[in-house]
């Protein structure tokens, strides 16, 4: 989709990359409201759920809500990386970039995190990322080419 003749743009890379921590921060805050509103959570969502590891532990009430809104975000995450990358082999290049910046904003906001329940969240989101956006640009580098189209100015 974003491709043009050349293959190393580095503005096309850092929007690309933009694009995918957005859409990242974005799902994932939506799911965080969506989830406390289900739950009938009386605090407000705060940037403390999204960056914050220690809302994570399992000793915190309520920690399941961001552990779920990033598990859930992950397969939209997918379909968003499928249609910015558009090239299966850089789906787990994109993905890791995401979940690694994740990773940098959560310990320039909160320290580094340290609790295993973050970790697992944030790799099994990303394997998600992974396989699901892998799994679609796959499909669609399968499909048969027209050649009817081909032809056709």
């Amino acid at each position: 989709m974003f491709y043009g003749p050349e293959i190393w743009d580095p503005v096309l890379i850092v929007n690309q990359i933009a694009i995918m921590q957005s859409s990242f921060y974005l799902l994932t805050g939506l799911w965080l409201v969506l989830l406390q509103t289900l739950m009938g959570s009386r605090s407000e969502p705060a940037l403390d759920q999204l960056l914050s590891a220690e809302t994570m532990d399992f000793d915190q009430p309520l920690s399941s809500v961001p552990i779920l809104a990033v598990l859930l975000g992950a397969p939209l995450c997918a379909v968003i990386c499928s249609v910015v990358v558009d090239r299966a082999w850089q789906c787990l290049d994109f993905s890791a970039t995401t979940h690694f910046l994740h990773l940098v904003a959560c310990s320039f906001y909160g320290g580094f995190p340290l609790y295993w329940e973050w970790w697992a969240a944030n790799l099994l989101s990303m394997i998600v990322m992974v396989l699901l956006s892998e799994y679609w640009l796959v499909k669609k580098e399968q499909e048969p080419i027209e050649m009817d189209e081909i032809g056709k100015v």
